[in-house]
């Protein structure tokens, strides 16, 4: 793109236009790796264009941080060992707050940042947004110490945010689920999306990406879960555990329920063969879960299947195998939960337990 300015001509570049469905364009200036910055509805050659234009690529283009500075050490930080070895979503929520940490300190010395700077700054966000700040403020500390920047580590005695206290996203129940299926038949990709998510209990992240390639010879699927990178393993042809044998009817439901969308690399792929965004799968979940009536999250499916498997019988190993969970503490809340039902239950209905009910989970 070139724009006149007096007798010669300047080519501007990183410019991109965005085509509007009212016929409209409007111009961004782009560099890899940074955001796109809106640029006024103005000829090009127009002096008030070409000054954004200015301010925007010069902003594009920040200054190297000097040596021994908090910018310095934000800069190491994100490409660490300690950053870069984290899932994407992950390494993304760490990069947006050493970005806010860079932003706020950026000359500073390292050595002079002490454990009041960070429990101020920590102080003045909530408690959900000051948990992950502590997590970037705790990486960056490590890495410029170990890169000599800092002497002392001085978030080492700052404890973590506490959080109010709150159900999260709530386990489905058979209520739910009965009406979910009678809403979104075989044959829809909703309901597919469902099932898959009901049957394996894997974040949706995961759901994102699994596929028939994942199913060995065993009849077994095993993945690596994007978030932890731990494997989950979830009977998938194979003959069921004796405490599962009770969801036969599940594991058909989510075969037969994918069976229309087969022939991809994943399961959940889109007619074109490309595998569906993250954010769209739990939002149409959600959507889908609305227009039948339910209240409820794609998480809470996860939370559906431990809880059914806690319920029939399975123990915190075999509950943490089928659904990824890394945190035997953390699954031991839907064992212990199924363990008071059966309490009042009876030892004679302790064989009935083996379908979802989505009861008694609390995290």
């Amino acid at each position: 793109m070139r724009s006149g300015l007096g007798q010669g001509l300047v080519r501007l570049t990183g410019l991109m236009p965005v085509h509007r469905a009212n016929g409209r364009t409007d111009w961004y200036f782009r560099r890899k790796g940074q955001p796109l910055v809106r640029l006024p509805d103005l000829p090009h050659d127009h002096p008030d264009f070409l000054a954004a234009y200015a301010q925007a690529r010069g902003a594009a283009r920040p200054r190297k941080p000097a040596a021994g500075t908090i910018g310095a050490a934000c800069a190491a930080a994100l490409a660490s060992r300690e950053a870069t070895a984290h899932s994407p979503a992950y390494r993304a929520m760490l990069a947006r707050h050493i970005e806010a940490i860079r932003q706020a300190g950026q000359g500073a010395l390292a050595r002079d940042l002490r454990r009041r700077h960070i429990e101020a700054d920590l102080q003045a966000l909530t408690p959900a947004v000051a948990q992950g700040r502590l997590k970037a403020w705790r990486t960056l500390c490590r890495v410029a110490v170990a890169a000599g920047l800092m002497v002392e580590d001085p978030t080492q005695g700052i404890r973590r945010p506490a959080l109010p206290p709150s159900e999260g996203h709530r386990a489905w129940s058979a209520d739910d689920v009965a009406r979910f299926r009678a809403r979104w038949p075989v044959g829809t990709v909703a309901r597919a999306r469902f099932e898959l998510l009901a049957w394996t209990g894997c974040r949706v992240g995961d759901a994102a990406r699994i596929g028939p390639g994942m199913v060995g010879k065993d009849g077994v699927l095993a993945y690596r879960q994007a978030k932890t990178g731990g494997l989950a393993y979830v009977p998938w042809t194979c003959p069921l555990p004796d405490y599962a044998t009770g969801m036969a009817a599940d594991r058909q439901a989510v075969l037969a329920a994918l069976a229309p969308l087969s022939g991809h690399m994943t399961f959940l792929a889109t007619r074109q063969g490309r595998p569906r965004s993250v954010k769209a799968i739990s939002n149409d979940v959600a959507a889908d879960a609305r227009a039948a009536g339910v209240d409820r999250t794609a998480h809470g499916l996860r939370k559906y299947r431990a809880t059914a498997l806690a319920e029939a019988g399975a123990t915190a190993h075999q509950i943490g195998a089928w659904t990824g969970h890394e945190s035997l503490s953390e699954v031991q809340h839907y064992t212990r939960a199924a363990d008071r039902r059966r309490a009042v239950m009876g030892t004679e209905r302790d064989g009935n337990v083996a379908t979802m009910t989505g009861k008694g989970a609390t995290s």
